[in-house]
This record gives structure tokens, sequence and C-alpha cells, in this order.
């Protein structure tokens, strides 16, 4: 159930198909700087400048909140504004690719992020919006940040929870961990591979796995 809203929205990844291939059009027929910078914009600063006027009108709001279709949902919004780039994954990626460039693009979304951050090719943010990252965090590949968790209620409604996720700085996110709505990881922690950081869980023991890290690293 959607309201006349939430439904508009569900048209942006058409929308966003439409104008990518337009603007690559345009440069196919016009090869210039100012056509390669429409395909940059297209791609890359509409869809986070469309969400941030979005949240402007309709703040997104911490905690658990309904989908049931009476009021306009924030977090749908932002979920069909954000879902081009979970149909095309490798148009995110590219942007891991080049030093600082993808920490940037996630500050256009509003997240907080420091400097010197280390991200692999692959990996998932699914709430490009909600990550506090502090400085010099290094992610291994497969990582899973997720700040929201759907569940389905009665009636055919839903509800979601949504909190940020905070990493301090200095943490090491081993490969394939997963960290859920309002998980936590201290500065300096180390997180092994394969760990699910739960739903407002504070991975503990910073000090503990840093100095078992530096020993098996030694």
């Amino acid at each position: 159930m959607m309201t006349a809203a939430d439904r508009l929205f569900s048209y942006f990844p058409l929308l966003m198909t439409v104008l990518l291939l337009a603007a690559l059009g345009v440069f196919a027929q016009w090869p210039s700087l100012w056509s390669a910078i429409l395909v940059v914009f297209v791609t890359y600063i509409l869809p986070p400048t469309v969400q941030r006027v979005m949240l402007r009108w309709a703040p997104l709001k911490q905690g658990v909140n309904q989908i049931d279709g009476r009021t306009f949902s924030p977090w749908l919004a932002t979920h069909h504004i954000q879902a081009f780039y979970d149909a095309l994954p490798y148009l995110e990626s590219l942007l891991r690719v080049f030093p600082g460039f993808y920490s940037l693009w996630l500050r256009m979304w509003g997240s907080r992020v420091g400097y010197g951050v280390e991200w692999p090719v692959r990996m998932d943010v699914l709430d490009r919006s909600l990550m506090d990252i502090g400085n010099r965090v290094v992610f291994s590949r497969e990582v899973e940040l997720a700040a929201h968790v759907r569940k389905k209620t009665d009636g055919g409604r839903s509800r979601v929870l949504v909190r940020t996720v905070r990493i301090g700085s200095y943490a090491f996110i081993g490969a394939a961990s997963r960290l859920c709505p309002g998980a936590s990881v201290p500065s300096n922690a180390s997180v092994p591979e394969m760990t699910n950081i739960g739903v407002n869980e504070v991975f503990g023991d910073a000090v503990r796995h840093h100095e078992q890290a530096e020993a098996e690293f030694a």
C-alpha cells in the first residue's frame, strides 16, 4: 500500500533510466566536456540532490516508521531514489576505484564520513544517507552496511526500523561482515570476518580485538 506521493517516487528509477539514456545519447552525438558533465550529473549528482530536497520537505525520523498507505513514507521514497544503484551496482563500485570519490559521494547523500577511509570495490551500503564513519576506517570486501530493517505486519502493511550505522575512527571491518540498523563499532576496533553486528548492538571489547589483530600481524 502506497500513498500517491509514495507511488510517484516509485517511478524514480524509470526516470533515472530515461534521463541517463538521454544524457548518453547527447554525449554520443556531441562528445564534449559539457556532455560528459551532463552524464556525470545525471548518474551521480541528481539522485542525492533530489533526496536531500525531499528530506527537507519530509524529514526521515530515526526509529520505527510505519508504511501503511495513509501517510507519506520518507524512507520508502529514499529506497526508490537509491534503487537505481542497487540495480546497477557497478556504477557505485566505479566510484570506489578512485581514492576519496566514494566518501565524497556519501557526504552528498548526507552521511558523515571522515578522511582516509578505505573502501573495497565490492561491498554494499544500503542507506547512503545514514552512515556515520570516522577517520581511516578500513573495510574488507563483501561488507554490508544496512541502516534499516523492514518487517511485514498484519493487514498487508509493514514497518521499518531506521537507525544510523556508526563506526569509530581507525576501525577495521572484516570481510563479509554485516552491520545492522543502529550497530556501533568503537574506534580502533577490529571486527573479525563474517561478523554480524545486530540491531542497536555495540561491538564490544575493542581493545582486546585490536591487540589480537596486532599479535596476528606481528
